[in-house]
This record gives structure tokens, C-alpha cells and sequence, in this order.
């Protein structure tokens, strides 16, 4: 009995050597390809000036608010959206500079118009 524990525990001791080896293989090529990312410099990045000039409409309706176009021609592409439902009305998150670091606005579209906006980092 004594020899199958030993046994056992060398081959739970393989796997997770093999694991850990994979684990490290794999985490030096992620490294390896974060860097060909093309880095963004702090001047062209939005910023506090141009998150404050992001004008948003009626918080469920959008009414008001100034349109993706003009959003993006004030902070450039987005870099991701996520698309949600309230009730009957579809709403659309895209946020701005994510792979910048920290510092990202993120702006709430209803009906085509800007209703909310939040920003971390600025």
C-alpha cells in the first residue's frame, strides 16, 4: 500500500511539474507578443479636456446627446463596445483608450445618442 501512495504522489508530482512548465511556456510567448502592441504616447490619448466636452442627452433616452460620429471625432475609435437591452430600448457601451492602461472614458449610447459617461484613470 505504501508503494501505490508513493506512486501516486509521483505521478500527481509529473503533472503538475508538466503544468507548471506548460504554464511558463505559454506566459513567456503572451509576454513575447504583448509587446508587438502598439503602444499608444499620453499625447494622443483623450484625456480630462476631451472627456468634459462629451455632451450626453436625457440619461433613458438619449435625446440630446451628441452622436457616435461625433463622439469618435472627438476620441477616436473605440477600442471595444458592449451592446445591452432596458427595457424595449437597445443600449450600446463603447469605451475609448482601453489599451492605453488604466485610463479609459467610456460613453452610453441610446437611440444613436450619447445618455451617460464615466472615465477611470484620467
Amino acid at each position: 500500500m505504501g508503494k501505490l501512495i508513493k506512486l501516486l504522489m509521483l505521478v500527481v508530482s509529473a503533472c503538475v511539474l508538466i503544468f507548471i512548465i506548460v504554464g511558463v511556456i505559454k506566459g513567456v510567448s503572451n509576454i513575447a507578443n504583448e509587446s508587438k502592441i502598439p503602444q499608444h504616447s499620453a499625447s494622443t490619448l483623450p484625456g480630462k479636456k476631451e472627456y468634459d466636452k462629451v455632451r450626453v442627452g436625457e440619461p433613458m433616452t438619449g435625446k440630446g446627446g451628441m452622436t457616435l460620429k461625433e463622439v469618435e471625432k472627438l476620441l477616436g475609435k473605440s477600442t471595444s463596445e458592449t451592446v445591452g437591452q432596458t427595457g424595449n430600448q437597445e443600449m450600446i457601451i463603447y469605451t475609448f483608450a482601453a489599451n492605453a492602461g488604466p485610463n479609459s472614458i467610456m460613453v452610453t449610447f441610446i437611440n444613436g445618442h450619447a445618455s451617460g459617461k464615466s472615465q477611470t484613470g484620467l
